[in-house]
Order: C-alpha cells, then sequence, then structure tokens
C-alpha cells in the first residue's frame, strides 16, 4: 500500500511539474516577437523546412500562440516562411500568410494580481504600472524576452512587461 502511495504521489508531482502549456517551453533571449495561428478555423502545419514538401513536425490548433524564433524569413513555394518555436518547445517553420502577430494568455497567479512593469525587473516596486487581477483572461502578449513577456490586457494604452511564470497560454 505504501509503495502504491508512493507512486501516485510520484506521477502527481510529475504531472505538476510539466503543464502542457508551459510559459518555460518558449522562453527567449532577446526580444522575439509572438504570433498566433490565424487558419480560419483549420490546423497550421509547422513544417522541418521552409517549404509546402518539407515533413510536417506538428500541428497546432487555430490561435495557438508561436513564438518567432528568427528575425530572417525565406521565400519559398510562393510564401514567406519564418522559424517559431510552438508553446511545446517544438521548433519549425510557418508560412506568414497564417500567422497574426500577439497571441493570449490567462493570467495564473496564487491569489494577487500580476504586476506589469516598466522594465524587466521585479527588484524595484517603483517600475510596477499596474497590476492584472489574479484569473484575468485573454492578456495580449507581444514578444517575449528570457522570462518576461511585453503584454497589455483590456485595450490598456500601457504596455509593459510581466513575469512568464505567471502566465498560461490560451488560443486567440
Amino acid at each position: 500500500m505504501k509503495r502504491i502511495l508512493a507512486v501516485l504521489i510520484a506521477v502527481m508531482l510529475l504531472v505538476a511539474a510539466i503543464p502542457a502549456t508551459s510559459m518555460a517551453e518558449i522562453v527567449s533571449n532577446g526580444d522575439n516577437k509572438v504570433y498566433h495561428a490565424s487558419t480560419n478555423g483549420g490546423t497550421l502545419h509547422v513544417r522541418r523546412e521552409a517549404s509546402l514538401n518539407a515533413a510536417i513536425v506538428t500541428s497546432v490548433p487555430n490561435g495557438t500562440a508561436l513564438l518567432q524564433t528568427s528575425r530572417s524569413t525565406k521565400r519559398k513555394d510562393g510564401h514567406v516562411w519564418m522559424k517559431v518555436k510552438t508553446t511545446n518547445g517544438v521548433n519549425g517553420w510557418v508560412s506568414k500568410k497564417w500567422v497574426k502577430e500577439n497571441a493570449h494568455a490567462d493570467v495564473n497567479t496564487q491569489k494577487d494580481g500580476l504586476n506589469v512593469r516598466t522594465k524587466r525587473s521585479a527588484s524595484s516596486p517603483k517600475t510596477i504600472i499596474y497590476s492584472i487581477p489574479h484569473g484575468t483572461k485573454g492578456v495580449n502578449i507581444y514578444k517575449v524576452n528570457g522570462n518576461w513577456a511585453y503584454v497589455n490586457y483590456k485595450g490598456n494604452s500601457r504596455k509593459g512587461w510581466a513575469s512568464l511564470g505567471y502566465l498560461r497560454w490560451t488560443l486567440w
């Protein structure tokens, strides 16, 4: 009985440590734009190379967030291709025809709000612009840098930086 309980606890800890939509999978170095799949309701194929003939490495539902991992693009097969990483950490290429800038996330704090700051630093309370309430849905994410996301919500004219650790990707 103790063995079964120990195995169950170990499995629960493992599952809790690997959320399916973890922001940690796409942490970047430098400012990387965030996009979402915009396929008129279908899925978007992420390909191994910038070509319609390249193998599909994964497919993502319409509205799924994607991080642009390189500013350079390729033109092939009548498309402009961009290199991306999915929220699950899969790298590949997508046609720019089927993506739009920005993505959505929900605030996932314990009970306090998520502070939005002027700088990518939690060391000074003077950098806080405003706080997004716990449980808020549909926060706009424009780019990521390290463990920080450049965000705003509800059309707030002030954009700022928030910790990726308190955001969870959602469909657009």
